[in-house]
């Protein structure tokens, strides 16, 4: 099964697909390890971001090896890509999906073009990060942007906060407002979501929750715990990765059981 007929299947079931931020090989290893203690399908994502830091041909590569391994569906998706040559790029590296930040409509509507059949989430709101702050729309201007662009996945603002770990409730009553776009919804900044509205959220037509805060959380306190005195990286970073690991599996387990 593709990504895009994953969360499509999803979504028609009232569950969830969990996708999660990698960075490097440890990170990459605890994403698909707790998509399997769960035994549910799961997104890697590689952000432009971590891309620059970690190259996207060597995250790309890591995570193809993996897909080979997996024995649950992993699908790599490209996260926050900022411009067409990245995009055109990650989809010859093997990437199934991509996310673009909502733009000037000509480039939301290459990159429709680029995609072709694989799958392309849209923020058609920006999701507020530090000083980066959007305007939520109406359902009519959202179902205007859906008709121009034909995004299959679309994200927006319900309430959660990129890069942070504080707990909010999610606008649950504009979810309800928003079932007329009839797309997966996509609920960026899932680190700052409270567990009881997430799962609300999902049963509402949330299909893919992206995860990045949390888990890189919770490697950093593995790496800490584990650290001491000790010099071989295998030890600090193997902790990291299980602390990680079980982190992915609770959220993979809690949005596949929505309230």
């Amino acid at each position: 099964m593709e990504a895009k007929e994953a969360v499509r299947s999803a979504w028609e079931k009232g569950e969830a697909i969990l996708a999660v931020n990698a960075i490097n090989l440890e990170t990459a290893q605890a994403i698909l390890q707790g998509a399997e203690r769960a035994q549910r399908p799961i997104f890697l994502m590689v952000s432009q971001n971590a891309a620059r830091y970690g190259g996207l041909e060597e995250l790309a590569a890591i995570g193809r090896v993996l897909q080979t391994k997996a024995r649950v569906p992993l699908f790599l998706h490209l996260d926050h890509a900022e411009d067409l040559d990245t995009l055109e790029r990650a989809f010859a590296l093997g990437f199934g999906s991509a996310m673009v930040e909502e733009g000037p409509l000509e480039f939301l509507r290459e990159a429709r073009a680029l995609a072709g059949s694989r799958a392309l989430e849209v923020e058609l709101e920006v999701v507020p990060k530090g000083t980066r702050r959007g305007e939520r729309r109406s359902t009519e201007e959202l179902l205007s942007l859906v008709e121009a662009v034909n995004p299959d996945w679309i994200a927006v603002d319900l309430g959660t906060l990129h890069k942070s770990l504080e707990q909010r409730p999610l606008d649950l009553d504009r979810l309800r407002s928003l079932r007329a776009l009839e797309r997966p919804l996509v609920l960026h900044g899932g680190s700052s979501a409270e567990k009881s509205s997430l799962q609300q959220a999902v049963r509402l037509g949330v299909a893919k929750v992206n995860l990045a805060t949390k888990a890189f959380a919770a490697f950093t306190q593995g790496v800490r715990q584990a650290l001491g005195e000790g010099v071989d990286p295998r030890g600090y970073l193997g902790q990291a990765r299980e602390r990680m690991s079980q982190l992915v599996a609770e959220y993979c387990l809690a949005l596949s059981q929505p309230l």
